[in-house]
């Protein structure tokens, strides 16, 4: 498991920046430096600032591995290259293209190409639409034995509602992205599920239910010695901590505070 020190530092590499840059403003270099070396643990208000310059986006997330739309290998890597980037309104417009929908074969690649098509509507502010396409990429799905993708699709839905508010709506979908959860071999993919749990529940202001899945989520991440999605993990506790005030009801305080020190051997965070 990657600790916050080395999330930070990788993500502050990944976008080109030096240690200067990125504490410009924010803290002192020697600061940074402290705590990508784990010597210093930040507060929930400075991580926050560190993640708005890194440009972290609690609600923009990359698959750790893409779905397949089709037979032929260039639409897969144009899909992979586009949603990895971010680039949602060019994946809205290469989804619409004829050759893609001509090449939709299989249940399977209907399925990705309607989450896929989702997805970049939703990251377009075309929310109903998004709506209406994750419905469809769950039309021909087993029910009974949910695959990833499926219970991406109902936690996108699920999020969607969360944000105009529809709370129960938004709960029935955590509820059916998690059915017969014991039932399933992992892959990577899976540990954005708890996380996105925890983002709908953040969303509604449950912050009792949102740090609940958001535990559960790292600890399944660590029980399968993954990294990915550990960063929005920190980010996501981190506001979390600053949202509820250093409300130890809310957050369970009590019942929690040792999460980080015990997973990854490190002080909790000092707002909590």
């Amino acid at each position: 498991m990657k600790n916050l020190g080395s999330v930070l530092k990788e993500l502050r590499k990944e976008k080109g920046l030096t240690q200067k840059e990125l504490a410009d403003g924010i803290c002192a270099q020697s600061m940074l430096s402290a705590i990508e070396n784990d010597v210093y643990v930040p507060n929930a208000n400075l991580l926050i600032n560190l993640a708005n310059r890194l440009g972290v986006d609690l609600g923009e997330i990359s698959l750790a591995t893409n779905f397949a739309i089709s037979d032929k290998a260039d639409f897969n890597e144009t899909i992979d290259e586009l949603c990895n980037q971010h680039q949602y309104q060019q994946m809205l417009e290469f989804l619409h293209k004829p050759e893609v929908l001509d090449n939709l074969q299989t249940a399977k690649q209907m399925q990705a190409y309607y989450y896929y098509l989702g997805v970049a509507q939703l990251q377009t502010n075309a929310v109903d639409e998004a709506v209406r396409s994750f419905k469809l990429s769950l039309t021909e799905i087993n029910h009974l034995h949910l695959d990833t993708i499926s219970r991406l699709a109902y936690l996108a839905m699920g999020y969607i509602y969360s944000l105009k508010n529809k709370r129960t709506a938004a709960v029935d979908n955590i509820d059916l992205a998690f059915r017969n959860w014991d039932d399933y071999s992992y892959d990577e993919n899976q540990n954005i599920l708890y996380y996105l749990a925890s983002l709908i529940y953040f969303k509604l202001n449950d912050y009792q239910n949102s740090t609940a899945y958001l535990v559960d989520g790292i600890t399944f991440i660590a029980k399968h010695n993954s990294h990915y999605m550990l960063a929005n993990c920190y980010f996501l506790m981190a506001r979390l901590a600053q949202e509820a005030h250093d409300d130890d009801e809310r957050l369970e305080a009590h019942r929690r505070k040792d999460l980080f020190s015990e997973l990854y051997n490190e002080q909790i965070f000092q707002d909590f």
